[in-house]
């Protein structure tokens, strides 16, 4: 989601179940079997994709259950999605070995939330802007559609199509598999309408078994957008980060303007307007290494500047002054 990765951390959690998978494909009774090209294998497969989307037209679900076993070791996972096409909202939720489940949510026209995570330093920024229980953080993006950035059912499951087989059984569904070089072995299950209604994939490669197994439901949902009091906006979040640095950040900025200015000074008598220009430049490029949050500021003093910085929720003041003396520059921390 532009900063957000917009379905980059949603279309992030089928790319962790991509990559760790394994159960059964389902299995259902055949009746007749068909041997199908690549053109007819897609054709079939639009067919199936133009059906579901008309029975997705109002919303859907789907959840995924992921392994990977590798010499006697399994890792598992899941994944579940709900969409409301209706309202234009989208929750997806994923966990894979145990670890802590992760959410993604795309409002449309307003922008995505996804899970804040437990790093150190998005704790320690949290703490410090005073709003520790933050489990979102939310990016705004106006141009933000389920149609654009967000996935269609048979998105989960096979970016390609190949020859394979079409299985029709007598209840009027019919299984399609075919080979994806990404997934390994993929069936779809569609039923008598040509809706798809469950979905696997296998992929055995360097003695490991990476496979998933889908189911999806259709019409109405209901998504809850996460509250106010555990969402964070994501230029603050990113802000509070970089105040975390803000001491080297200061002493970064004084100290390298300082050492431009001598080098420019070539051992003759340091310029004052040569030393404010190239320590502004050094602080600029320094607020530009934090994505762009201006920490570091600079203004004008007897025969230099001043390079500081105060901490918006601390109120902690850094600083230093950077001036020309002959042509020596002196670096002091205030």
């Amino acid at each position: 989601m532009s900063v957000l990765s917009r379905p980059a951390i949603l279309l992030a959690s089928a790319s962790v179940a991509a990559s760790l998978l394994v159960a059964p494909a389902a299995a259902y009774a055949a009746d007749t079997t068909t041997e199908l090209s690549a053109t007819q294998m897609k054709a079939a497969v639009a067919a199936v994709a133009a059906a579901t989307d008309t029975a997705a037209a109002q919303g859907w679900t789907s959840k995924m259950d992921l392994s990977i076993a590798v010499g006697g070791m399994t890792a598992t996972g899941w994944q579940t999605i709900t969409t409301d096409r209706e309202h234009g909202l989208l929750a997806a939720s994923f966990a894979v070995n145990g670890q802590p489940e992760s959410s993604v949510f795309l409002d449309e026209g307003s922008g995505g939330y996804e899970s804040a995570g437990d790093d150190g330093r998005t704790k320690a920024a949290l703490k410090m802007i005073g709003r520790p229980a933050v489990k979102f953080v939310f990016t705004a993006d106006a141009s933000l559609t389920l149609e654009d950035d967000a996935p269609a059912p048979l998105d989960l499951v096979s970016p390609s199509v190949g020859a394979g087989t079409k299985t029709l059984h007598d209840d009027g569904s019919a299984d399609f598999t075919f080979a994806d070089p990404s997934v390994g072995e993929v069936t779809l299950h569609a039923d008598a309408s040509s809706v798809l209604t469950a979905a696997s994939t296998e992929l055995n490669e360097d003695e490991a078994t990476l496979s998933t197994t889908l189911d999806y439901a259709y019409g109405p949902q209901t998504v809850t957008l996460p509250s106010a009091g555990e969402t964070v906006d994501a230029k603050t979040l990113a802000k509070g980060v970089a105040y975390l640095d803000m001491a080297g950040l200061v002493r970064n900025a004084a100290v390298g303007g300082a050492a431009d200015t001598r080098k420019a000074a070539k051992g003759g008598k340091v310029k004052v307007a040569t030393l404010r220009k190239l320590v502004r430049r050094e602080a600029a490029e320094t607020n530009a290494s934090t994505g762009g949050v201006a920490v570091v500021k600079v203004k004008d003093v007897t025969a230099g500047v001043r390079v500081s910085a105060t901490n918006p929720w601390t109120k902690k003041t850094v600083a230093y002054t950077v001036k020309a003396s002959g042509k020596k520059v002196v670096v002091k921390k205030v």
